[in-house]
């Protein structure tokens, strides 16, 4: 088999919107009205599925044998962490679909080895299609791991209220060949690579992937580098899950683990720390204002500490995170 299968993927065009004007709606309805849209055109229509020509790839080693790639100049979707020697390649995560093609030539040159072979294991830290989005193309040559919720949200169509988007289900090839409920482990290029489940946190379904010899953890969306994260509350998701989630990750991988995070630039676990704390002391405000009686409205017009504003970014403002974290509670 080829390491490469070209397959037609789903039609998709990327498309932040501002903030729209809020409206009067409460709990978890009014948190997934406050996220950005992502507009998504069906499967079956002649669209023109390549990624805006002005985002790149770029890829870092982050050890010798471990490399990220992420997106330069635009969305290209979640961070894609890269395996090579000569096992072949594994791959964390595939970016949003359309950046197949791309992705194939970070690949290849991350192929420094002559031995090294092709694409062998492809792992999704979650089902969102910002991560899953080029399974088709890559699951038939590789064998695609995910944790067990992640099947059923795959193989099925998904109206994902958050993003006004209408997910159609994946094929065979784009579907986990493996399964896992709490923990397992990928022998490949040397080193283990274990994966852990971490319960009720961006989703209900999410994963690490943590790169033993080399100390390097793939957290996946559980882990917004210096942002404040999306939490699919539709999906499993829960902002107190979340804060348990990266306090187990941090009691779980050593003091001078590398971090790759869903979103944002490499990290630290001191960097993980600082994210813990603003996750905390939010949660504490928009809580504490819930308990008086405040609406959600109310504790968005007190708004939180000037601290955190520099973690609001276009895809989730300060409003929207206190609705997500509202939502949570």
């Amino acid at each position: 088999m080829n390491m490469w299968n070209a397959r037609v993927l789903p039609s998709f065009v990327e498309q932040y919107l501002e903030k729209k004007t809020m409206k009067k709606i409460t709990g978890l309805a009014f948190a997934l009205s406050l996220v950005s849209t992502v507009a998504f055109a069906g499967a079956g229509h002649n669209h023109d599925n390549s990624p805006s020509p002005d985002v790149s790839l770029a890829s870092t080693f982050v050890d010798e044998n471990v490399s990220v790639i992420m997106g330069v100049g635009g969305f290209a979707g979640g961070n894609v962490a890269v395996s090579a020697g000569p096992d072949g390649l594994l791959m964390v995560d595939d970016f949003l679909p359309g950046f197949a093609q791309k992705l194939e030539t970070a690949l290849v040159d991350l192929k420094t080895c002559q031995t090294c072979g092709n694409l062998e294991y492809l792992i999704n830290t979650h089902w969102h299609f910002d991560h899953a989005g080029n399974n088709e193309h890559f699951g038939g040559a590789a064998v695609l791991i995910a944790h067990d919720a992640v099947r059923p949200l795959l193989s099925s169509p998904q109206d994902l209220k958050a993003f006004n988007l209408k997910l159609p289900a994946k094929n065979r090839d784009g579907l986990p060949d493996i399964t896992f409920a709490q923990q397992s482990s990928v022998y490949f290029n040397g080193e283990e690579i274990e994966l852990t489940h971490f319960p009720q946190s961006h989703t209900s379904g999410d994963i690490s992937a943590y790169f033993k010899k080399s100390n390097i953890v793939h957290l996946g969306d559980l882990y917004f580098n210096h942002m404040f994260p999306f939490v699919d509350l539709q999906n499993g998701g829960n902002v107190k899950g979340m804060i348990k989630s990266i306090e187990a990750a941090i009691k779980q991988y050593p003091a001078d683990a590398k971090i790759i995070p869903g979103h944002g630039a490499l990290s630290n676990m001191d960097e993980l720390k600082t994210y813990l704390g603003m996750l905390k002391a939010t949660t504490k405000v928009v809580e504490a204002g819930k308990n008086k009686g405040l609406s959600l409205e109310q504790i968005q017009k007190q708004g939180l500490d000037k601290k955190w504003q520099s973690w609001a970014w276009k895809f989730v403002s300060v409003e929207t995170w206190i609705a997500l974290v509202y939502g949570s509670l």
